[in-house]
């Protein structure tokens, strides 16, 4: 007896450091988690219980003023993690906040009315106009003239399918059946709307003005992968729809991105076409489909070794494969990727670069540089390569903080349909 309880003693105190160790790392996520949700519950104005839209980007340290062109812009995407985040927090009234406002979007647009997005709104507390929910924009004193952003008043295909994922984890947030409704109206759109006739998965969205604004005929890895998660998830809720169906040809679409012999994932397609592009990378499509498709959890070793070898750079990742800086929104997502596919030693210090990368406004900055460069166009007739991250206060980098703080897996129902348990930091 003295021997056996001798030997228990051992094999705790062995444990005991690890068991510490671990629980510590965690209270360390909960704070930072924490900290961040305060971060985002002080941005929100107006009145407690008024449709909120959160600004995607702040000021540097309180210093110049943001490019006109983001100074009153609120990406749908940012949003919808956001959004999330609060959820996962605990800090649901300020969450349902913004699905309100996603809501009145799709009920107030000033055009359309077949149940898309806009990539963006106007940010701040929601007063719908005359013209239904406003859009960003700015007064040009060089054109004299109202200006608008053709790809923020578009609708790109994952960035509203992000505005359905949002809804989703509202509705099981919450119950309320506008959100779930909310959410069949967008998918239903992506399917009419965007859906390859002649070959599987679906094109890139819409950029431009209404009446008529240009199709985007590639087809991205990541957009394909949001349409898949949010059908995936809308069929384990709405037994009416034919969402499995639906989401059929995107997940045909992700298996045709699979490079096996290099194990990755092309980026998307050329346009008009299945044909990969083989000239560019993004760290988006490498990491997200390892979470949000079960079957492909099994290709993390790969993906992950072609993705470090690639986008890593010290202390994280970077966008695309010229490993110029830290993208801290993306090493965030690898941080969660890494503790969903079980190698949380390598999760631990992507949380140590983020929790450095705090700004005063306790959001996570776009970049730990300056700028980042990503190789993308921000629109079809812009220049190559000018889609560029800056270091500036984030509310996208800080959702995915969040999420990843909190090990939340935004494509999972399952991560928003224990609406009993205990949040770790609860409205206040």
């Amino acid at each position: 007896m003295v021997l056996r309880t001798l030997m228990i003693a051992a094999v705790l105190a062995i444990a005991a450091p690890a068991f510490s160790t671990a629980a510590m790392a965690d209270a360390k996520r909960a704070e930072l988690a924490c900290t961040l949700c305060d971060g985002l519950a002080a941005l929100m104005t107006g009145e407690p219980e008024q449709a909120f839209v959160f600004r995607s980007f702040e000021p540097a340290n309180g210093g110049s003023k943001l490019h006109p062109a983001l100074d009153n812009t609120g990406f749908t995407y940012d949003n919808a993690l956001a959004m999330m985040a609060l959820y996962g927090c605990g800090r649901a009234k300020e969450a349902k906040r913004v699905a309100d406002a996603l809501v009145l979007a799709l009920e107030t647009d000033r055009h359309y009315h077949d149940g898309r997005l806009r990539n963006a709104y106007r940010s701040g507390p929601v007063i719908p106009g005359k013209d239904g929910m406003l859009l960003p924009g700015y007064w040009s004193t060089a054109s004299n003239s109202w200006i608008e952003d053709g790809y923020q008043v578009g609708s790109a295909t994952g960035s509203i399918a992000w505005g359905a994922l949002g809804l989703l984890a509202a509705y099981s947030e919450t119950g309320q059946t506008a959100y779930l409704d909310g959410a069949r109206k967008i998918m239903d759109f992506i399917h009419r709307s965007t859906a390859d006739p002649k070959n599987p998965g679906y094109f890139g969205g819409f950029f431009g003005h209404e009446p008529t604004p240009d199709r985007m005929t590639w087809k991205s890895t990541e957009h394909n992968l949001d349409i898949y998660a949010a059908d995936h998830w809308l069929a384990t809720i709405d037994e009416a729809g034919d969402w499995e169906h639906d989401g059929e040809s995107a997940r045909d679409f992700l298996d045709a991105m699979w490079n096996k012999a290099e194990g990755r994932f092309y980026i998307g397609s050329v346009p008009d076409s299945n044909a990969p592009n083989v000239n560019m990378s993004g760290l988006d499509a490498e990491l997200w489909p390892l979470i949000a498709v079960e079957d492909f959890k099994a290709k993390a070793p790969q993906v992950l070794e072609w993705t470090e070898a690639n986008h890593g750079v010290p202390g994280g990742f970077d966008f695309n494969n010229d490993r110029d800086g830290i993208w801290l929104e993306g090493t965030a997502q690898a941080a969660l990727v890494y503790e969903v596919v079980g190698e949380p030693q390598k999760a631990e210090p992507l949380f140590q670069t983020i929790s450095t990368q705090i700004s005063p406004e306790k959001l996570i900055y776009a970049t730990v540089d300056e700028q980042l460069t990503t190789g993308l166009q921000v629109g079809p007739n812009s220049e190559p390569g000018d889609f560029k991250y800056y270091r500036l206060p984030h509310v996208g980098a800080t959702g995915w903080a969040v999420l990843a703080a909190l090990g939340i897996n935004p494509f999972s129902a399952d991560s928003f349909a224990a609406k009993n348990e205990e949040k770790p930091c609860p409205q206040k």
